[in-house]
This record gives structure tokens, C-alpha cells and sequence, in this order.
């Protein structure tokens, strides 16, 4: 794994989905739907792009999920780093009253709900370089990194490596394996 690079399994940045911040979480869907009939490795994130078309962040399906449910930001309002429990979890989510709403509620929060708004702004851990291993991406989505990792060439993000391309070259390279 270690002489395989990131930058021969990323999707260039220039055929990933790309978002403007003004959109709106309807477009996200709408934009993720057209691209799902014309490619062959369809996304169901995206990365969002300023006006000068430079990186800005990216928006993920658990972004949209976090963003279409507002009672998220109380299930998550004092907690830091660590597991929740079952037991935690479904209690918020009784006493929160998460999903209640009817999908029309969501349909139209989600027409009101900037891109900006929902988007995640990547931290360090999230990026790496064009010339690194496919050993190092592998690490990092296994130590829980938001998915998908940002490539980089010279500070600037060249392109996207997502968690099920990483795992379809390992996949053909166990399937390629002498027995």
C-alpha cells in the first residue's frame, strides 16, 4: 500500500460535484441527482467553491442530515470528543424529538437553508497530499476522519478521495493476490 499514491486514486477536484455557498440544500440534492445519471462514480457529497472558485469546504450527507435537524446542535451542544452510549442516544432523541417532522417541514427547511450554512469547514487531519500513500489515507479514515479526505498539491485542493474508492483498491488488490 505503501507504493500506491493518493494521487492515483482521487477524483480530480474538476470532475467532483462542486456547490456555490448560496445554494441551497434543495439545489445540493438536485445537483447530486444530475450527477448521479451522468456519472459513472457518483457522489452523494460535494465540495463548495467561492466565487474566484477556490476551496471553501465541503458538504457531506451527514452535514445535511445535521442541518435539515436543528435539535442536533442541543445533542451535541456540551459534548467534546468521545463515544455516545445507545442509551444516550436514543434518549435524546425522544427527549429532543428528533425527525418528528413531517418530510414536507424538511423539504421546505431545506429550500430556506444555505449551502454556507451546512457545509463543514475541513480540519488539518482531513487533507492529504498528492504524493502520500494510500497506507496513510487508510489510517486516517480508520481513526474516524469526516469523510470524504481532501487531496492537496502546494496547498491547494486538487482533489477528493473517498472512503469507497480506497476500499475497491484494496478489494482488486486482495482479489489480485497469489494463493
Amino acid at each position: 500500500m505503501k507504493d500506491i499514491l493518493v494521487k492515483n486514486v482521487m477524483i480530480p477536484i474538476s470532475n467532483y460535484v462542486t456547490l456555490k455557498e448560496d445554494n441551497t440544500l434543495f439545489d445540493v440534492f438536485q445537483i447530486l441527482e444530475e450527477n448521479k445519471t451522468t456519472s459513472a462514480r457518483a457522489h452523494r457529497d460535494a465540495i463548495v467553491l467561492d466565487e474566484n472558485g477556490r476551496f471553501k469546504g465541503k458538504v457531506t450527507m451527514l452535514d445535511i442530515f445535521r442541518t435539515l435537524e436543528p435539535n442536533y446542535n442541543k445533542l451535541f451542544k456540551n459534548y467534546e470528543d468521545g463515544t455516545l452510549t445507545k442509551e444516550y442516544v436514543l434518549n435524546a432523541v425522544r427527549d429532543l424529538g428528533l425527525w418528528l417532522e413531517p418530510i414536507k417541514t424538511l423539504c421546505e427547511r431545506g429550500m430556506g437553508i444555505k449551502v454556507a450554512e451546512a457545509m463543514h469547514i475541513p480540519d488539518n487531519v482531513e487533507f492529504l497530499d498528492e504524493d502520500d500513500s494510500l497506507e496513510k489515507a487508510l489510517h486516517e479514515y480508520v481513526m474516524g476522519v469526516h469523510q470524504p479526505l481532501l487531496v492537496t498539491k502546494e496547498g491547494q485542493v486538487t482533489g477528493v478521495l473517498r472512503f469507497g474508492d480506497l476500499y475497491e483498491v484494496i478489494r482488486g488488490q486482495m482479489l489480485a493476490c497469489p494463493l
